[in-house]
């Protein structure tokens, strides 16, 4: 397949988390010319401005990374964060919306999972067949449901596009979980690398921001922590 083809296949991706926008970011980066990728790496974080992990990578590339080390940087950060999730939800039932990868691997322990259909793409759908595919329990909610899922759940697990200083972008929808959440007292967990951490981001309208003080938690690589701890162990300044 044609260079150009294999990018327009991730530009036009509005059903992958962010973690598999960026696997396949580096995937293609892998095989093409070191002199392109700094472009490729504009062009896709232009059509996904939200998604910090892209400028990350962005950022290694110009620092002259080789890809192989970036690759494994970032899937060592996600595979902690997945087991610190698993550890969390063992045996719990969750509500969670979206779909993340890291969120999905780490939620395999749970005894259940409620999941909202995420419209407008319907990503909750697609995470919903993937945990049938490894024989978990899982119920699909319409998002107008969203308190039903929430109250019939142990707690309440998201993913993260970028994560600021005084809150998180994420998908559409996740604001209301996480006043639902806090209505029926349940807690509110953010998954994420630390790679996904930073200063300021542009987002568009199917994405949406998230206070600080509506999160419970951080889960990521290095442990679970409240939300102004991980900001002081992740921001530089």
């Amino acid at each position: 397949m044609q260079l150009e083809s294999l990018i327009e296949e991730i530009l036009k991706d509005r059903k992958s988390g962010s973690s598999k926008i960026i696997k396949r970011t580096l995937e293609l980066l892998k095989i093409v010319d070191e002199s392109k990728r700094e472009e490729i790496c504009s062009r896709i974080l232009a059509v996904f401005p939200s998604m910090a992990g892209l400028k990350y990578i962005a950022d290694c590339i110009e620092k002259n990374l080789r890809v192989d080390e970036i690759m494994d940087k970032i899937e060592d950060m996600n595979m902690k964060t997945s087991k610190n999730l698993a550890e969390i939800v063992e045996d719990r039932v969750v509500a969670t919306l979206s779909r993340s990868h890291i969120v999905e691997k780490g939620l395999l322990s749970a005894k259940k999972i409620n999941v909202l259909e995420s419209k407008p793409a319907m990503e909750g759908l697609e995470m919903a067949r993937w945990f049938k595919g490894r024989g978990k329990e899982v119920k699909v909610f319409y998002d107008a449901f969203l308190s039903y899922a929430v109250k019939r759940s142990d707690l309440v697990i998201v993913g993260a596009d970028t994560i600021l200083r005084n809150g998180f972008v994420n998908k559409t929808g996740t604001l209301p979980l996480a006043l639902v959440a806090k209505y029926f007292c349940k807690d509110f967990y953010v998954a994420s690398p630390s790679y996904k951490a930073a200063s300021n981001i542009e987002f568009e309208e199917i994405f949406e921001f998230v206070d600080s003080n509506l999160v419970t938690a951080v889960v990521w690589e290095k442990g679970v922590n409240k939300f102004e701890d991980f900001v002081i162990k992740t921001f530089k300044n």
